[in-house]
């Protein structure tokens, strides 16, 4: 099956104008999936072909390794914005265009008399997704960042690594490239809207508020009871974390239903019988006994045999490959996941196959071009054009939402598929989420509850469901499924995120649902595909950032491998299935038909390093787990500040209503700094003061990464006794990056966060008004938001099967035989 000789986004013509991983990321996917992606770069090259890393470690703006990845199948024209002709040509590049992807700091483009407001009133059917740091417009609008403070300011950095030690920073630019798969689905909606209505949308997206919505456990919490979670280190959990093992590490990622599969694996059948292990959430007296268990196992063999033996019970243990294993990985090799290109200057080296197969079509690939290598090619060809002079901007409550007509069936539990609902609901879809009528999503239970209405009042579950409705239903009952398949003959799109082979099982494939919807969008998110070796693992968001390649690569230090703070691999899937959802109504509007989209959810965290790919695969070998060094900047690092006077009320990962319990209190502060410049430096001992740090030897970047020990000793020794937000406010006013480092506690009392209402009211039909992340992909002409908290279990089953045309008493009936229930224990 595929899509003939074109692809999903053939056609679409996507203008790239940005200058960090963000933009050249989203850009990337459109790329790869078939449109004509044409990224402006000044005369001396985009801002990321002078990253690091370079071969030998020689600035060479053709010769970057990371524009090389990003920049793989894209059209390269050189715009000089001193030159009026060539802002001519830039405004008739925009405007001949589907969609704009800008990370220009706000208001830069229009000072050039290029307002991209002002272009999409213009063009009506033009969309622009701007991404920047902290969003377009609020007190910290303009401030600089880099990787490090990006990561810094949105939480993520402060539930990563472990609690003796400073937030770690994760490896490469992942508050970046996390946003670079919003902008691509944030983009996508708007040409979507395009589509079907006429008219496109302008989104906002602020890296900080992208990383704040995705806390896990930590952001609901936050914005429930104003809890904190903190640094939870390698294992928070016995069956959540990485152990040593014989040869090296291995990660487990575990939920309380596979706890009996793990001690198959390790030898430990006859316990499954014992109560500890059959309360059905997780418990303190498994866990103490696991956290002995475990390691014991782990260290008696090497990864590649707790693997083999894990695969045979089903139980997600997870290897932690390197770039090296991973290019050589057997599963890889079966599938042809690794795309040879011919680069003119690198030479030969390897694409990852892009995150989502749209019919099986995983991305064609093309080596990056040179500096304005078509520019003449673009510009020769290019139409003035004219527009309607007398446009005006649009009323946006006059605009229906993006997806505003498209029904979602959201098979999908825990995160990732969750998480990637949200969005679709979040712009206007009518999102159905179904869960069994003994068998709840399992982060409703996870905590201990059991019974409605303490099942219903899970932060965790409502923040990522809001906006859903909700409907009980057991499929495997033939009344069941015969309801499911009436649903799904009113639908545009069916999510599952299953393991490998449950659909067929079940009779909810694709194949047994085209049957009955033509032109369904069907989206498949297996951890590790359908095909190959691997299709058969089980894995959830920390066993798939280790199985990408994520976790090898990051680590204090010195220090083993470490996880994310989050189960990471979840909300990247999650952000991939929103996307791949559009582009295929995208598909779908303009060929009539359906699609069968797979997201292999580890291949998704591969792509977030595709830099270190291209690196092993030209012979260069990279530093790894070296947090918080870099290979440029220096000082680059994560520094303690003062305390906060007050403690701010630590609760568990799933906390929940009436009476969370506060297991501790947190003061610390923390504050990134990253000195990319001999000017930077200049500043930071001007405003530090201190004696030492004017010693000759500090001046010239290369001695600062050499004696960086010794100035991070005296800047460290100086921001003890300093405030966080001063030192960063100190710093951006002398245009040096730095950021505090927020918690999820933290930002609920941010300021800018504030300004920008980044949290907003929703109500729960029990738990009444709480708050709720404001949606990431923030639009300005269709304005309308979500309302509504996550359903409660089976609230919306008697509307749904009425609308089908059951009546009272077949519903009553139903209720009866437990095809659908609003509780645990049965009925309504």
């Amino acid at each position: 099956m595929s899509l003939g000789n074109t692809q999903v986004l053939s056609g679409l013509r996507i203008i790239e104008i940005g200058r960090d991983v963000s933009t050249a990321y989203a850009a990337r996917f459109f790329a790869i999936y078939g449109a004509e992606v044409i990224v402006i770069e000044p005369p001396e090259g985009h801002n990321i072909r002078w990253q690091p890393p370079w071969p030998e470690d020689i600035p060479d703006p053709e010769k970057s390794l990371l524009f090389a990845y990003l920049g793989g199948g894209k059209k390269s024209v050189v715009i000089d914005f001193d030159s009026e002709s060539d802002l001519d040509t830039l405004r008739n590049l925009l405007l001949s265009s589907h969609g704009v992807l800008d990370s220009y700091p706000p208001g830069y483009l229009a000072s050039y008399g290029l307002d991209l407001n002002d272009m999409c009133d213009l063009k009506k059917d033009l969309s622009v997704a701007q991404i920047s740091p902290y969003g377009q417009f609020g007190p910290q609008a303009h401030w600089k960042a880099s990787s490090i403070t990006a990561a810094a300011s949105g939480g993520q950095m402060y539930l990563a690594g472990d609690i003796d030690k400073p937030p770690l920073f994760t490896v490469g630019h992942q508050a970046y490239y996390q946003s670079g798969v919003q902008g691509f689905g944030a983009l996508l909606a708007g040409i979507y809207s395009a589509k079907s209505t006429g008219t496109g949308e302008i989104f906002d997206l602020s890296v900080q508020e992208i990383q704040a919505a995705t806390l896990e456990g930590g952001g609901p919490s936050a914005m429930w009871f104003g809890g904190e979670q903190t640094r939870s280190g390698n294992n928070p959990r016995a069956l959540w974390g990485i152990y040593e093992c014989l040869d090296g590490w291995i990660g487990v990622a575990s939920m309380p239903r596979q706890t009996k599969s793990v001690l198959d694996a390790m030898g430990y059948s006859e316990m499954k019988k014992d109560p500890i292990f059959n309360t059905g959430g997780w418990n303190q007296e498994s866990d103490d006994l696991l956290r002995v268990l475990v390691p014991a196992f782990t260290a008696t063999k090497t990864a590649k045999e707790i693997f083999e033996i894990a695969d045979q019970h089903r139980a997600p243990f997870g290897m932690i490959p390197t770039p090296k294993d991973l290019i050589e990985w057997p599963n890889h090799q079966v599938t042809g996941f690794w795309n040879e290109v011919d680069h003119p200057l690198l030479g030969t080296h390897l694409y990852p196959s892009g995150p989502i197969g749209f019919n099986g079509d995983r991305g064609e690939f093309e080596p990056a071009p040179s500096i304005g290598q078509h520019t003449d090619e673009i510009v020769g060809t290019l139409p003035k054009f004219v527009g309607d002079k007398e446009a005006l901007p649009l009323e946006a409550e006059n605009l229906p939402m993006p997806l505003s007509g498209v029904r979602v069936i959201d098979m999908t539990q825990v995160w990732s598929g969750p998480y990637g609902c949200r969005f679709l609901a979040d712009m206007g879809a009518d999102v159905v989420k179904v869960e069994g009528p003994t068998f709840p999503d399992p982060v409703r239970t996870a905590g201990g509850a059991r019974e409605t209405p303490d099942i219903d009042l899970a932060p965790y579950f409502n923040e990522y469901n809001r906006g859903k409705k909700g409907l009980s239903l057991d499929f495997k009952k033939p009344e069941g499924m015969k309801v499911l398949r009436e649903l799904v003959a009113t639908a545009d799109v069916f999510v599952e995120n299953w393991s490998s082979g449950v659909a067929e099982r079940n009779s909810l494939s694709y194949e047994d649902l085209k049957v009955i919807k033509p032109d369904l969008v069907y989206i498949s998110m297996p951890g590790f595909g359908h095909q190959g070796p691997d299709s058969s693992r089980v894995g959830f968001g920390p066993t798939i950032e280790q199985m990408g390649g994520l976790v090898a690569l990051q680590g204090y230090e010195g220090g083993p491998p470490h996880k994310s703070g989050i189960s990471y691999g979840d909300p990247i899937a999650g952000s991939t299935c929103a996307a791949s959802v559009i582009a295929s109504l995208v598909y779908r509007e303009k060929t009539g038909e359906g699609m069968y989209c797979v997201i292999p959810q580890r291949d998704g965290v591969t792509g977030l390093v595709g830099e270190y790919f291209v690196a092993e695969s030209l012979g260069i070998e990279l530093p790894v787990r070296t947090s918080p060094r870099h290979l440029k900047s220096a000082p680059h690092n994560v520094y303690e500040t003062l305390p906060d006077k007050e403690g701010r009320p630590i609760m568990g990962l799933l906390a929940r209503s009436p009476n969370p319990e506060i297991v501790d209190y947190a003061f610390d502060r923390w504050v990134a700094i990253d000195c990319q410049t001999d000017e930077g430096w200049e500043k930071i001992v001007e405003i530090i003061g201190e004696e030492r740090l004017r010693d000759e030897k500090f001046q010239a970047a290369e001695n600062r990464r050499k004696y960086v020990e010794e100035i991070d000793e005296v800047i460290s020794a100086w921001t003890k006794n300093q405030d966080a937000e001063e030192i960063s406010k100190v710093f951006q006013n002398a245009g040096v990056c730095a950021a505090p480092v927020m918690s999820p506690a933290l930002l609920m009392n941010d300021a800018h966060m504030l300004e920008r209402e980044s949290f907003i009211t929703v109500v729960h039909d029990i738990a009444g008004e709480h708050l709720v992340s404001r949606p990431s992909w923030r639009a300005k002409r269709r304005t309308e938001l979500p309302a509504k908290s996550g359903p409660c279990f089976g609230a919306d089953s008697d509307e749904i099967l009425a609308e089908l045309g059951y009546s009272e008493k077949h519903i009553e009936d139903l209720y009866e035989n437990g095809v659908t229930s609003r509780n645990l224990l049965g009925g309504r």
